[in-house]
């Protein structure tokens, strides 16, 4: 009998030895993260697809999610994103990241990822302040304009966005919420040498996935901005236009390194309360381009 079950032992661990694994881009066979970075964005996106993905609303399985399912899969596996910290301004590159992590779970972060984190110097930026979990609930839009939500560009005003439209439609949907809000504003690719008193500034710039807005005072030569759900910083130099932007960003003391580029045209949105200091106008203001 102790032979007989024996054999049976012996066959069931020669079998399970031998035993292929299913190949990481066979449909209804869950990848590991690591093994998923290692694919195409098409072979990812289908892979996640297949073991029960949802995609966020307006998003198709097209270019733009296979590339940015590609690029949130590398972010997890390297520990720049977890479910607690998405570095996206864009509501629904965030959705579709945390419905990513619901597929992958939450994975261990390769030891190169934590070396690479726990040496990274902000290079562009430099913290304002100390860290607030508050800082978790807003973006850079709401941070530019004022208003503490995680909002994309047109949310104030009722109107779409998606981040194909060009820098200049972003720009439209800006002016368009804050009228709403209670300014008069135009946009402009020209950066103010100064503003009135009574003028505000913010400037925005978009990269292939993501947008990101800064904002100045009225010397129009001090920069702020707050990558996604990060903490406020202060832009190193004078101007937006200096370099192209990252999302470099800080969460919970701890700095990253950008893994967005946006490198877009600088629209620069001037804008001053309605019924108080400054021009009131009877129409629309035109764009000054």
């Amino acid at each position: 009998m102790i032979k007989a079950f024996s054999l049976v032992m012996a066959f069931f661990l020669l079998h399970m030895v031998v035993s292929p694994a299913p190949a990481a881009g066979a449909e209804g066979s869950q990848a590991t993260v690591e093994q998923l970075t290692q694919l195409s964005g098409e072979e990812v996106l289908d892979n996640l697809l297949a073991n029960g993905l949802r995609l966020p609303e307006g998003l198709e399985a097209d270019k733009f999610t296979r590339n940015a399912a590609k690029e949130i899969v590398t972010g997890i596996e390297s520990g720049a994103i977890t479910a607690d910290r998405i570095p996206y301004s864009y509501t629904k590159m965030v959705e579709l990241a945390h419905n990513i992590l619901e597929v992958t779970g939450t994975p261990a972060v390769a030891a190169r990822g934590i070396s690479a984190l726990a040496g990274y110097t902000l290079q562009d930026s430099t913290l304002i302040g100390a860290w607030s979990n508050d800082y978790r609930y807003y973006n850079c839009y709401g941070y530019a304009i004022g208003q503490q939500v995680f909002k994309d560009p047109g949310y104030h005003s009722g109107k779409s966005f998606s981040v194909s439209m060009g820098v200049a439609e972003i720009a439209d949907l800006a002016v368009s919420d804050l009228n709403a809000l209670g300014y008069w504003g135009y946009k402009t690719t020209s950066k103010p040498s100064s503003l009135a008193y009574y003028e505000r500034v913010v400037a925005v710039r978009k990269g292939s996935n993501d947008y990101h807005f800064m904002k100045s005072d009225t010397s129009a030569n001090d920069w702020t901005h707050k990558p996604a759900g990060n903490q406020p910083m202060r832009w190193n130099y004078a101007s937006p236009g200096y370099k192209i932007w990252t999302n470099e960003n800080s969460f919970q003391n701890v700095n990253y390194a950008g893994t967005v580029s946006y490198n877009s045209t600088i629209y620069y949105i001037v804008y001053w309360a309605k019924n108080g200091a400054g021009p009131q106008p009877t129409k629309k203001i035109q764009p000054v381009l």
